[in-house]
Formats: C-alpha cells, sequence, structure tokens
C-alpha cells in the first residue's frame, strides 16, 4: 500500500521533472545527420568523412544574416521563438583515403563573426562541403547564397534575399519581403494562413518548374508565368505570344503581390484547404 509520505515524495519528483520536460520541448529539433542524401562519387574519391557541429549565434541586431553555402552545401533555415540563432552545420568530405576525408573535415572552420555564417578550408572547394540547418527568430533578416545546394525557409516574417545556382528552392508559411531567384532548379512555395503579411513575394527560376500550394480564402494579387511550359490551374491561364503563359488574378480581398516566374519550366497551382 503506498503511503501518503510516499505519494509526496512522487509528486514532488514529477514537479521537479516539468521544468526539465519544458525546457527541452523548446530546444530545436535538428533533422540534418551525417546519414542522409547520396554521396557516393565516380571520381577515385569515394572514402567519406562527415561530422556535425552545432553552434550559437547572437541574433543579429538590425542587420542581415547572411549565411553563404560555399560550393557545395544547402541552407535549411526555420523561424522559431529562441532569442538566439542556433546551428547545425553538417561537415563532409571525400578523399582517396579514410584518414584524409578526416583531416580535410578537421581543416574546415565555420565562421560565425560580422553576421556571417561561413566555412574556410585551406583545400579547395570541391573537397568538402558545408550544408547548414539553422533556427533564427522569425523577424530574422537574412541574405542566403548556395551554388551547388538547395534552400529551404519556413515559418519566417522577415526582409529575405536568397540566390541560388543548382539546386531547388522550398519555401513554406514565409511574409515580410522574399526575394530571390534559382538558375537550376524549382521552385516548390507553400502560402499559409489567408493573406500574405508583409509586402510580397518575388521569386523566379530560369531552369525549373513552379509549385503553387495555397489555401482557398487566400487574399493576394497573384502573379505566376513561363515562357517555355505548361501551366495546370483552377484558375484563367492567359497566352500571349509564342509559348508564354501566365496567371494573373486577384484572390479573395486583394493585398500583397505573390510573384513566381519560369523561363524553362512547367508550373502547378494546387488551391485547397490550409
Amino acid at each position: 500500500m503506498l503511503t501518503s509520505k510516499t505519494l509526496l515524495s512522487a509528486f514532488a519528483i514529477s514537479c521537479l521533472a516539468l521544468p526539465a520536460l519544458a525546457q527541452s520541448t523548446t530546444e530545436p529539433q535538428f533533422k540534418i545527420t551525417c546519414e542522409e542524401g547520396n554521396w557516393s562519387r565516380n571520381d577515385g574519391e569515394n572514402k567519406r568523412f562527415c561530422e556535425t557541429r552545432d553552434l550559437t549565434m547572437n541574433a543579429p541586431g538590425g542587420q542581415p544574416l547572411s549565411i553563404d553555402g560555399g560550393a557545395n552545401g544547402g541552407i535549411a533555415v526555420h523561424g522559431w521563438s529562441g532569442p538566439n540563432v542556433r546551428i547545425r552545420a553538417k561537415v563532409t568530405s571525400w578523399a582517396s583515403t579514410d584518414a584524409e576525408a578526416q583531416s580535410r573535415v578537421k581543416s574546415v572552420t565555420i565562421r560565425t563573426a560580422n553576421n556571417t555564417l561561413k566555412a574556410d578550408a585551406p583545400g579547395k572547394d570541391e573537397h568538402y562541403s558545408v550544408s547548414y540547418e539553422v533556427f533564427v527568430p522569425r523577424q530574422t533578416a537574412l541574405a542566403l547564397n548556395t551554388v551547388n545546394g538547395g534552400i529551404s525557409l519556413d515559418n519566417m516574417q522577415s526582409d529575405v534575399k536568397f540566390h541560388a545556382v543548382n539546386g531547388g528552392v522550398s519555401l513554406t508559411s514565409l511574409g515580410g519581403q522574399v526575394t530571390g531567384q534559382t538558375v537550376n532548379g524549382g521552385l516548390n512555395i507553400t502560402l499559409t494562413g489567408n493573406k500574405w503579411n508583409g509586402k510580397g513575394l518575388d521569386v523566379e527560376t530560369t531552369n525549373g518548374g513552379v509549385h503553387w500550394k495555397l489555401p482557398q480564402d487566400y487574399s493576394a494579387q497573384f502573379f505566376t508565368s513561363t515562357n517555355m511550359g505548361d501551366i495546370r490551374s483552377a484558375l484563367p491561364v492567359n497566352k500571349s505570344g509564342f509559348m508564354h503563359k501566365e496567371v494573373t488574378a486577384n484572390l479573395g480581398k486583394g493585398g500583397a503581390p505573390v510573384k513566381a516566374v519560369t523561363t524553362n519550366g512547367g508550373i502547378s497551382v494546387d488551391q485547397g484547404r490550409d
């Protein structure tokens, strides 16, 4: 039989555990790991070494946070309610031997000074990659750049500029003023809520498709177009010139402009529930 003293002790232990549980649930949940991704190579450097590094930066006050994916890295940024910037960097290298691959990774330095997140190493860029998963306060302005890597953004309400050369871009639950382009990669855009809160969205790709997902009752000045591709949409499609197609619509009550265009790629617009 449990005594009242035993019950009180159990209750006290459970109360002590609650703050620890609450604290752990507010920590960012990183998804990036060394196990993900295809890392095989065909140039003889088929020995791989990978490690993750966790870092913390102060949230930049009044200045954009600049993140440089370097030659081979991708960038994923999540807005969160924490007060600072939390980072997980995945550092990977390839070599002809295990020891050399590990040595290359250990030579990579990640700098966080002057509101900039960037990796440096004495070797050639093609010998290593650094990809980032970053949690930032939602109002943090961002400047993102990648060469051979994708960009993913979600739950942000700020000014964002991005540029990718070879990589797709995913944009989910954003607001503020978001502008950017990728050369070789698709755009996946998921709008949430009932309107765009901020100045608007203006993004483009040269060689890639555009996939829109938006709620049925969304309000915005909507524009999307392609020069060499088809458009699948319940909204009216206008055609002009040889191949140019576009959709221009004042959705719901109107509002901020949301725009995504492609030169060589198809477009799909899916309207449904948020």
